[in-house]
């Protein structure tokens, strides 16, 4: 039996047939992504009351942690500079997903805000901007055509011995970067398991039993080795 794996939604206000409405979205590359690996993917819709998310979580084998807004910086003790279109009921509903998943022992993946969101959850902090010219991650033109965005790479670092690492068959990877925050403080009881050039953790996971592990970049998004990613996560959740 194909494994039951719960993708968090965003919640945003598009344009309808109806006018602008609310919408929770999920992202078909997720959802590609995971079928193709073997597993079964539902939808949590986003702002549920957090204390659902144990039952919630026991009705499934693994979370995967998607990408979105902004964490509230609220939500790590800080103030706001240069954060934008976060939620704290999004925040709260996450974390508290996050935390039943390793109550339970159930496997989490991470992608690029999820990473964040992980990382927060477990105590650690955000860089609300990590955008500077000069640096791996250089500033983001407003004009900057979305083609190109979505065209963006940097190199990851990759730690010896990690999980990625072996994934990848090597000591780096070229990967998107389709994200304006990223880690400040690693949270206690996560390691590092990729870098980028100028410093900013990319890559991390659980230092312990509990299978999570969180990448900054976008893999759903991108063609052969990345997508052994969920592979990777698929043989977790049958573990």
């Amino acid at each position: 039996m194909r494994p039951l794996v719960a993708v968090t939604a965003w919640r945003r206000e598009l344009d309808t047939f109806l006018g602008k409405e609310s919408l929770q979205t999920l992202s078909h590359y997720y959802t590609d992504a995971l079928i193709d690996a073997g597993i079964t993917p539902i939808m949590f819709p986003n702002g549920q009351d957090p204390d659902e998310a144990e039952r919630l979580v026991g009705l499934v084998d693994g979370v995967l942690i998607s990408g979105g807004d902004d964490v509230d910086p609220s939500s790590y003790g800080a103030e706001v500079a240069g954060s934008k279109g976060y939620s704290k009921a999004v925040d709260d509903f996450e974390i508290a997903v996050v935390k039943a998943a390793r109550n339970q022992a159930k496997p989490v993946l991470a992608i690029c805000r999820g990473l964040q969101l992980l990382n927060v959850a477990l105590g650690g902090t955000i860089s609300q901007e990590v955008l500077i010219t000069g640096t791996t991650h250089e500033l983001i033109s407003e004009e900057t055509d979305r083609d190109e965005l979505k065209a963006r790479r940097h190199v990851v670092q990759l730690e010896p011995d990690s999980i990625l690492s072996g994934l990848y068959g090597s000591s780096e990877a070229k990967v998107n970067t389709l994200h304006h925050q990223g880690v400040d403080q690693l949270a206690p009881g996560l390691i590092v398991e990729g870098r980028t050039d100028d410093g900013l953790i990319e890559a991390a996971r659980c230092d312990g039993s509990w299978w999570a592990l969180g990448v900054q970049w976008h893999p759903e998004r991108m063609d052969g080795e990345h997508h052994h990613l969920f592979k990777v996560f698929a043989e977790a959740l049958s573990s």
